[in-house]
């Protein structure tokens, strides 16, 4: 259940963030909702079941984006081997911790995007970009961190009947 909880979510998030994009017209005020979702599993999930769903939500990314695929998928990957490894070294804990790994994560985020895009598109356009991008998206990415955490937490605690889990 945990599983499809955090396929879900995912989900939703490429949805939100699609609709923040296209609708409101926030292209580059739109928060990266699943950049939040992947860095949540980074210190949630195991290695291998954090993998393998971050790797499904960046197959949905590549159908939701219309880039090549893989690239997102390699985009998830990266970015939650990367929350992984630095959740397990040091511990993000409370509102100032989730700050930082959110800006963390925002930073590696955009730079891992721009170099699959330099790898995988041989397009330079996101890369003249991204000195237009960092500020406002690794802003909302830092303040969306230590807002959708405790609401994932919540959720999984609530679907997945953890007896030890606050539940709302």
């Amino acid at each position: 259940m945990s599983v499809l909880l955090a396929i879900v979510a995912g989900l939703f998030a490429l949805c939100g963030d699609l609709f923040l994009r296209e609708a409101a017209g926030l292209d580059v005020y739109s928060p990266d909702f699943l950049v939040v979702v992947i860095m949540w599993m980074g210190t949630t999930r195991t290695w291998t079941q954090g993998a393998i769903i971050a790797a499904v939500l960046g197959l949905f990314a590549d159908g939701f984006a219309g880039s090549p695929l893989g690239m997102h998928m390699l985009h998830a990957l990266f970015l939650f081997y990367l929350s992984k490894a630095t959740s397990t070294r040091v511990l993000f804990q409370g509102f100032i911790g989730r700050l930082l790994l959110g800006l963390l994560g925002g930073i590696a985020s955009l730079f891992l995007l721009v170099l699959l895009s330099r790898l995988v598109l041989a397009e330079a356009t996101l890369a003249l970009r991204i000195s237009h991008l960092i500020v406002p998206r690794v802003v909302v990415v830092v303040v969306f961190v230590p807002i959708g955490f405790p609401i994932m937490d919540r959720l999984e605690a609530l679907f997945v009947r953890q007896p030890d889990r606050d539940l709302l």
